[in-house]
């Protein structure tokens, strides 16, 4: 017998293949930006999705009071206004990057080639000032070896996100210098969400900051990788659209947790993922945080492939060791350290075990570094 699955975001994901559009997509103002959607549920247009409290509500919907002020700030849903920027070189970055959320319990530098650091720890939540603004600065505090390559994740919850949209485009480009003083080489901008219970409106919104932000940097020489959400084929088309005909477009990201990582969609992501590869007309370096088992299909698809990996340090911090089973599978097991011991050896062995098994997925050899 088959367990029925009752999560009920499955009945939400679009899907056009087996799902008829809304009747009234086609009548929205913004439907050749947004494409529709069909979802498996009973609906007219997506303010099926409206929460009708739009005084307690963050939703960009045409039933909220602030719609128009939330469109203004985007300067329209349009990628195409967004402002040009210049073409940057990007070091070149490894396949398989750990990602270090702190220095705590660990007093021996991490020994790899590069690391990947949250964007938002690298500035103070009560005045917005930037926390570092030296290489050495920054490497000590998360004791990270001098000349390794530094990476920064923009991927977050919704708060942080919201948090460095916030701050306002002046207070953003002060951070992002400092961050290029501390040697910073390469940002995966926010990843503003998509979600599947709220009006389309919501989507191109968030579609909309991630270019704005994704300029922001390049305007001030920081080399960074474009967030491409999406929630339809119609927004990965768009995307495509806007990379060809932005060359300093060089490196792109995407995270495969939470709604992009569930089993029965990620391979859909995946899809979605592998045809801007194929459509873009030059080579695309990508960064992907989260499923591991979507490498394969990507790694063939990019010229490029860098893959944040989190479980490491995650797993080091509860105390657990990584070890491969007999079939090759990946598996933790209790680690209990000292009262006040370092986690120096307990990182370093998760980190070599963990890269060892990736490597055993079926990715092109010159892929992997």
């Amino acid at each position: 017998m088959t367990r029925r699955n009752n999560r009920p975001e499955l009945r939400l994901w679009h899907d056009s293949a087996k799902n008829t559009p809304g009747l009234g997509c086609n009548l929205c103002r913004e439907f050749e930006l947004c494409g529709g959607l069909r979802v498996n549920t009973a609906f007219f247009d997506c303010l099926r999705f409206c929460c009708h409290n739009s005084e307690n509500c963050d939703r960009v919907c045409r039933n909220n009071s602030d719609f128009v002020d939330r469109v203004r700030e985007i300067g329209t849903f349009d990628l195409q206004n967004v402002p040009r920027a210049p073409i940057l070189e990007a070091p070149m970055m490894p396949y398989f990057i750990p990602v270090v959320f702190h220095g705590n319990r660990r007093s021996m530098p991490i020994n790899s080639e590069a690391v990947a650091l949250p964007l938002f720890r690298m500035f103070n939540r009560k005045d917005s000032k930037p926390l570092f603004n030296e290489y050495t600065a920054l490497c000590e505090d998360f004791v990270i070896q001098p000349g390794t390559k530094i990476i920064l994740t923009g991927t977050a919850k919704d708060a942080p996100l919201e948090r460095w949209w916030g701050l306002g485009g002046e207070k953003r480009r002060t951070i992002i210098r400092a961050l290029k003083s501390a040697g910073v080489g390469l940002i995966t901008t926010p990843n503003y969400s998509l979600f599947v219970d709220r009006p389309r409106w919501d989507d191109l919104h968030s579609i909309k900051r991630i270019a704005i932000i994704h300029e922001e940097f390049l305007r001030e020489e920081m080399p960074t990788g474009l967030h491409v959400n999406g929630r339809t084929e119609a927004d990965f088309e768009r995307w495509i659209d806007y990379i060809n005909t932005r060359p300093e477009i060089t490196h792109i990201s995407y995270e495969f947790t939470t709604g992009t990582g569930y089993a029965k969609r990620y391979k859909q992501h995946a899809i979605w993922l592998a045809t801007i590869a194929k459509n873009v007309s030059r080579p695309l370096h990508l960064v992907v945080r989260g499923n591991s088992k979507v490498l394969p299909v990507l790694a063939n698809a990019f010229a490029h492939i860098s893959f944040l990996e989190t479980s490491s340090f995650m797993k080091t911090v509860k105390r657990q060791r990584a070890h491969i089973t007999a079939n090759g599978a990946l598996n933790w097991r209790a680690s209990p350290t000292d009262s006040g011991a370092t986690l120096d050896a307990l990182f370093a062995h998760n980190l070599a075990t963990v890269k060892k098994s990736m490597v055993d997925f079926s990715i092109p050899t010159n892929k992997i570094a």
